[in-house]
């Protein structure tokens, strides 16, 4: 099981909105994940703190069986992907708002990333955020 730290962008989804209404969200399957995996979910700004903790459900599921949530998105138009492009149904284990997750507390834990894309979890900043969650 790996852990991961994913983008939830403002500008372009209404997260929130969303989860209060279900309790998973898909995402374009871009990194190997595997079933079971966890995904922390990082909003970003004005946010800029890890919000969400999720399960991966399922993997590989195609264009054509993922969940209409366009009524979320805050696109001017909405995102084109190939035919063949995959996704991830994240279930939601837990909501939190803490600022020991914002930006700021996750670099002092060894975060060298400007928050940009997806990144795979280990170590000293792992414990951390999972310490935050308990």
């Amino acid at each position: 099981m790996q852990h991961w730290i994913f983008i939830s962008s403002t500008k372009t989804f209404r997260m929130n909105d969303w989860l209060a209404e279900n309790d998973f969200v898909e995402y374009f399957q871009r990194n190997k994940v595997c079933v079971n995996d966890i995904i922390y979910l990082y909003t970003t700004a004005p946010v800029q703190r890890i919000e969400y903790k999720m399960i991966v459900e399922k993997i590989n599921i195609p264009l054509d069986k993922i969940v209409d949530d366009s009524a979320y998105s805050l696109r001017k138009s909405p995102v084109k992907y190939d035919r063949d492009a995959k996704f991830i149904r994240l279930k939601l284990l837990k909501k939190i708002n803490t600022p020991k997750l914002q930006l700021d507390c996750l670099r002092s834990y060894g975060l060298n990333s400007s928050m940009q894309s997806n990144l795979r979890l280990s170590g000293e900043l792992l414990e951390y955020i999972e310490e935050q969650f308990r």
